[in-house]
């Protein structure tokens, strides 16, 4: 049993391994040379004084605050902030770790082995994570459908002889959120004061599409240099719809993919209940033998690896 379970395991890795040596690796470079050409920073001289005291670029402070001010409140940080949130990264983040020895104190205390509890403590933090990326995918999700009517409107502004900073304006009225928070954000930091650039530049780092960026770079490369914008706009908002009417024609088409997946994903365990259900005696003699336990985790296992499998090759990023 154990030499099968060796040899599934190296296997597995082996064909995981070339599947990202020869798949994975390659089109993350591509993607990662492409966000490169496309990723817009905010300029601050090196010399520059950290604004913030205790700042992740503070020399002063320890690594290991450096680490947790980086990392853990700063990934938090923008979670929130893409999400649309009101909440406190940095006790977002102690509230979770706190937590975790008192999740694993309770699962332990319901008399469960000290498997469960520690699984169930790794699972505490992730949990709210995971909460996060879900509500920021869904506010960005909302923000790409409405964004090629906000390049509309801004174009006709324009065209109509307003200024830029009032087209903004004219979006941050008109259109619904999260399109009307952010560009009133947007528009508001102009007015108090920091550069356009600066505020285009943090627009696209809380807003991480690919669309976003093209209209900085658009804006600010027409600052610059000159050009017609609203001929510009125009034009990316014909390809973000392009775009869109293909992302639909995909999942479309992948529908049965998807489809499969879920019912090889829910089959297994709904077979189980009605087993269960149907023949008791039988199902708590196999739960109750050491290799019946054995090949529930086994079986467990495949069914996550083939479900992560289907997953990815259903899901096609464009």
């Amino acid at each position: 049993m154990l030499a099968a379970a060796l040899t599934f395991a190296l296997i597995l890795a082996v064909v995981l391994g070339t599947y990202w040596l020869l798949v994975i690796r390659p089109e993350r470079r591509r993607a990662g040379r492409l966000r490169q050409r496309l990723l817009v920073k905010v300029d601050r001289p090196a010399d520059a004084p950290s604004i913030i005291r205790g700042a992740p670029d503070d020399p002063n402070t320890s690594a290991l605050v450096r680490w947790h001010r980086r990392y853990a409140v700063g990934s938090a940080e923008r979670l929130i902030a893409r999400a649309g949130l009101r909440l406190d990264p940095a006790r977002l983040v102690a509230w979770t770790f706190t937590a975790l020895p008192g999740v694993v104190g309770i699962v332990k205390a319901l008399h469960a082995n000290w498997i469960v509890a520690l699984c169930a403590g790794v699972l505490t933090p992730i949990v709210p994570y995971a909460y996060l990326r879900h509500a920021a995918r869904r506010r960005l999700n909302a923000f790409e459908e409405l964004f090629p009517e906000a390049l509309d409107l801004m174009a006709r502004a324009l065209r109509g002889g307003h200024t830029l900073t009032t087209a903004l304006a004219m979006v941050a009225e008109e259109l619904a959120d999260p399109v009307k928070s952010e560009f009133r954000a947007l528009y508001e930091q102009n007015n108090y004061g920091l550069p356009l650039a600066q505020v285009l530049r943090a627009l696209a780092a809380r807003i991480p599409l690919m669309d976003v960026r093209f209209f900085v770079t658009a804006v600010i490369t027409q600052r610059e240099t000159g050009g017609n914008l609203a001929e510009v706009l125009d034009n990316l908002s014909t390809v973000t719809r392009d775009r869109f009417r293909v992302r639909r024609q995909i999942r479309v088409l992948t529908a049965q993919g998807r489809m499969t997946g879920w019912i090889l994903a829910l089959f297994p365990a709904v077979l189980v209940v009605v087993l269960f259900v149907f023949n008791p005696v039988q199902m708590r003699a196999f739960v109750a033998d050491p290799a019946g336990r054995r090949m529930l985790e086994i079986a467990f296992v495949l069914q996550l690896v083939g479900s992560l499998a289907i997953r990815r090759i259903v899901h096609v990023e464009f």
